[in-house]
């Protein structure tokens, strides 16, 4: 048993933001233990650290946060044989409940909803010098990718919202997919027009923010449209463009989710990739909205979480990244925060930043 350094909070406790000590068991025969090099910090981490999101484990009253990792296996259990020491790794977060869905390796389509997530909601999470990972849980990340793998679990949300599009548009013999709006500009709608760019598609991003920025200029630079919604609504730039094929809604604001059904086009696919207020209420045409759904053979579909198949995708992603453009998955970081240094800044997102994360040593 060894100890290692954890950052935790006490759920439904704002500011509890604190440094724990954990003890590590050594790694039992399926499981391997990883030194965490870095982890990446999200909105959801936030919400968990001030208190309005998260559970503990069962019988703490604490949980450790993190649940975008990137580390380097230290030692690994007797029957371990697809991970060996000093293999670069990442892992997925949520763990199955038993449902269904779970048992047959779907634990991102999960039945029952009793599942839980590291650092999230039942698990300790990554953000801690040493973790303990069950191997059908790590995926392998190549030695080329050590800059920009830690942003692998932030891509596979919107791999798999992707993913879920192909599958659903095998209705249509011929889908031709050519025109993309991504609404939302933060890591997610970023690594997502980076994404759908990737595949060749037209990509239009939408956020409140006028340009210039950093987000703006990694969109640009991805060779898609960045466009800022206090000079072009959603709906006048579908309109401007014709028939928009795929829309990625990643603001968190409900109010710009009934806006894409309204802006999508025929036989085209809204996915819903973020989670918002439950006390929201506003005024939407729903009759002009339902009969633009039927009569033109749309789909609205939500998408959470992600299977091994998306990791697996976002690995080689990353690489297709590198290769189109050198450099600009790693510009995304844009914050750095030492291990041991002044964690309070995890509660609050630094101005123009995109993607923060904890550096360990």
């Amino acid at each position: 048993m060894i100890t290692t350094t954890a950052i935790a909070v006490t759920p439904g406790q704002p500011d509890s933001i604190r440094r724990v000590q954990r003890e590590v068991p050594e790694p039992g025969p399926t499981e391997v233990l990883i030194d965490v090099i870095r982890c990446g910090i999200c909105g959801t981490d936030r919400e968990v650290a001030s208190g309005h999101a998260g559970s503990p484990p069962a019988g703490q009253h604490e949980i450790v946060l993190g649940h975008e990792l990137l580390g380097r296996i230290n030692s690994a259990g007797d029957r371990v044989s697809s991970h060996k020491p000093g293999d670069l790794v990442t892992a997925t977060v949520r763990r199955p409940d038993g449902c269904p869905s779970c048992q047959a390796g779907q634990v991102d389509m999960c039945q029952w909803h009793q599942y839980t997530e590291h650092g999230i909601q039942g698990l300790d999470g990554y953000l801690a010098g040493k973790v303990i990972v069950d191997q059908q849980y790590v995926i392998p990340v190549p030695a080329h990718l050590e800059a920009t793998g830690v942003l692998i679990e932030p891509l596979t949300v919107v791999e798999k919202a992707v993913r879920q599009a192909n599958l659903i548009q095998q209705r249509i013999t011929a889908w031709n997919l050519k025109t993309a709006i991504v609404a939302g500009a933060g890591p997610i709608g970023i690594l997502g027009s980076m994404l759908l760019r990737s595949m060749g598609l037209d990509v239009y991003t939408l956020a409140r923010t006028p340009a210039p920025n950093t987000a703006a200029t990694v969109i640009h630079q991805a060779g898609a449209n960045y466009i800022s919604t206090r000079d072009e609504s959603m709906t006048a730039l579908a309109h401007r463009i014709g028939n928009v094929d795929i829309i990625l809604e990643c603001t968190g604001a409900s109010q710009v989710a009934f806006e894409g059904m309204q802006a999508l086009g025929v036989n085209g696919v809204l996915i819903l990739l973020s989670i918002t207020s439950s006390e929201t209420i506003s005024t939407v045409p729903v009759g002009m909205v339902n009969n633009g759904i039927v009569s033109g053979n749309k789909v609205v579909v939500g998408s959470v979480n992600a299977g091994l198949e998306d990791f697996g995708a976002a690995v080689q992603r990353l690489d297709t990244f590198e290769h189109l453009w050198p450099g600009l998955a790693a510009s995304l970081i844009t914050h750095r925060v030492p291990f041991d240094g002044d964690i309070s800044g995890i509660l609050h997102e630094p101005q123009d930043a995109i993607k923060t994360v904890i550096e360990f040593g």
